[in-house]
């Protein structure tokens, strides 16, 4: 049978049974789905996203201080807009001062609260990594389950990691197929 010919389902099947970490709520899922953000054409906002953009691209290639400045401007010039705190929690997170990452996560999530947005995901995962980091699993895999939910398949991935038995069942299943001897 062509690829091609294959369901949305059946592809997803196929994927669960050859990628351990997939799992069939993947439906064909490549990426990413969210919601994009609600956010106005505002001169603060695209000022924003300019400070943003150019902030990223900065520690994108090593210069973390410069980064952090040009996204507080960012946050600065539109404090409402969630993407900023999130881009900045992210830099954050890199430099190791994570209670200060932590604040700018919270914030994301106050200004997201009850969307159902790409800064939303990204910031429950955020929540979610420096949660397990913690070693709060529970509440990091509630706060992936949530994000999973509005679209984020690398949440999805880190729910399945944080459940021992589906990830115990997916590896076995892939074993199987590998034409292994499995060892209860």
């Amino acid at each position: 049978m062509a690829h091609e010919n294959l369901s949305e389902r059946d592809r997803a099947v196929l994927r669960s049974i050859f990628d351990p970490t997939a799992t069939i709520g993947d439906v064909a899922d490549d990426g990413d789905k969210f919601a994009e953000d609600e956010e106005d054409n505002a001169p603060a906002n695209e000022e924003s996203k300019t400070l943003c953009i150019q902030g990223v691209k900065l520690a994108e290639s090593g210069k973390l201080d410069e980064a952090l400045e040009l996204l507080s401007r960012g946050i600065k010039a539109a404090p409402n807009r969630a993407s900023g705190y999130n881009d900045r929690a992210q830099l954050l997170r890199l430099m190791q001062k994570d209670e200060e990452a932590a604040a700018d996560i919270n914030q994301a999530l106050k200004l997201t609260e009850g969307k159902r947005t790409r800064s939303r995901a990204l910031a429950l995962c955020q929540s979610g990594l420096m949660l397990r980091k913690n070693g709060s699993d529970d509440e990091a895999r509630a706060a992936f389950t949530e994000a999973a939910k509005l679209g984020s398949s690398f949440a999805r991935k880190q729910v399945v990691e944080l459940n021992p038995y589906a990830a115990l069942c997916n590896q076995m299943l892939s074993q199987v197929m590998k034409g292994e001897n499995i060892k209860l």
